[in-house]
């Protein structure tokens, strides 16, 4: 442990026995293959393109910059974050589940985020990229806390699917109105009903997102936050969205960035406690009391066309996201993110397999500039 008086806490210096396979967790990632698949095929059922399994629904793909704050403290000056430095990045906006649903069945909203010319030693299956990915959810905790847990989620996904529209927009509707009984729940299913459909009808850019799953940060552990500071964007934070119409969500960032920038803040919150900040249990939300998140770097994206079928073709079709690609420095930790190394592998090659789908790490994002 090292105590670091310049940002009042003492970061716990990672260490390889902090991380602990669950029982039968190679098992249980076979079977999510099986999984994948079926939400694979479902999907592509109700798509004309190449999709992912799950967040296949764009809402908005903005081009940013992210400027690393200058003189971070020692243990804040880690990673991709050592140096003051501007770098592009894509920040895409997107829904879960995977099928490509009407935008008034509320759902959980995600952000990816892919940042360029970022240098370090790189991650196994991403050495000759330049990035570094990212994966945010407007939620504080992942609600599926171990393989096991995920996959019988999941395999509930992979059937669902099947139902038609109007059944899915009927369960949406069950899940919100039950939201506080939910939160009562202490059995099983909790995480499986929250996990599945958490109602979101406001605006997607005035959300927090937050990394959910640990990652190293240097030397220490860390999750990630995602926050906006513009005035602009903080007058969206919980205003209602139109979603009677089918993309009401991606008309709203469209509308917004026609003519207003918008500024994020990134923050991080460093593992202090692993009791009371476990690295294998992602449904825990880490005390901001023990350790709270400190702002590393500025994100700001100025108007812009944020979102059109040029720029879908080139990032929906062309670019996949995964928390495994970037640099060692920022290795995923914990059993979900063994999970999502797993389905974002698998992911790719289905993608690949796909004649008309051509994925590839960008060097530049000229084109969408």
């Amino acid at each position: 442990m090292q105590h670091t008086a310049e940002i009042g806490i003492s970061p716990l210096t990672y260490q390889p026995a902090y991380e602990v396979l669950a029982e039968n967790e190679r098992k249980s990632q076979e079977k999510l293959q099986d999984t994948l698949r079926k939400l694979s095929a479902i999907t592509a059922l109700h798509a004309n393109h190449s999709a992912r399994s799950v967040h296949v629904k764009s809402h908005g793909l903005i081009y940013a910059e992210m400027e690393i704050y200058d003189h971070l403290p020692a243990a804040l000056a880690q990673g991709m974050f050592a140096k003051a430095q501007t770098l592009p990045l894509l920040m895409r906006f997107s829904t879960v589940p995977g099928d490509i649903l009407h935008d008034k069945t509320g759902t959980p909203r995600s952000l990816a985020i892919k940042v360029l010319g970022v240098e370090g030693e790189r991650l196994p299956g991403s050495e000759a990229a330049i990035t570094q990915n990212f994966l945010l959810v407007n939620g504080a905790s992942f609600l599926s806390s171990s393989v096991q847990v995920f996959l019988a989620n999941l395999k509930h996904m992979a059937t669902t699917p099947e139902s038609n529209t109007e059944f899915r927009h009927f369960l949406s509707q069950i899940f919100r109105a039950t939201a506080k009984l939910v939160e009562s729940l202490k059995n099983g299913q909790q995480t499986l009903i929250k996990n599945l459909h958490q109602s979101q009808e406001t605006n997607i850019l005035g959300e927090t997102y937050f990394s959910q799953d640990p990652i190293l940060y240097g030397n220490y552990m860390a999750k990630i936050a995602f926050v906006p500071i513009a005035p602009e964007l903080l007058t969206l934070t919980n205003k209602p969205v139109d979603t009677l119409a089918s993309d009401g969500l991606r008309k709203s960032i469209v509308d917004y960035f026609i003519a207003h920038t918008a500024v994020w803040e990134l923050r991080v919150q460093l593992c202090t406690d692993l009791q009371k900040m476990p690295i294998e249990d992602s449904t825990v939300i880490w005390s901001t009391e023990a350790s709270p998140y400190l702002p590393i770097a500025r994100i700001t994206a100025k108007p812009q066309i944020a979102w059109s079928p040029y720029r879908s073709h080139v990032v929906d079709e062309g670019m996949l996201f995964s928390p495994w690609h970037g640099i060692t420095a920022h290795r995923p930790l914990g059993s979900v993110m063994r999970l999502r190394k797993m389905s974002y592998e698998m992911s790719k090659k289905q993608q690949l397999a796909q004649e008309e789908s051509r994925i590839c790490e960008p060097t530049s994002f000229d084109d969408l500039c």
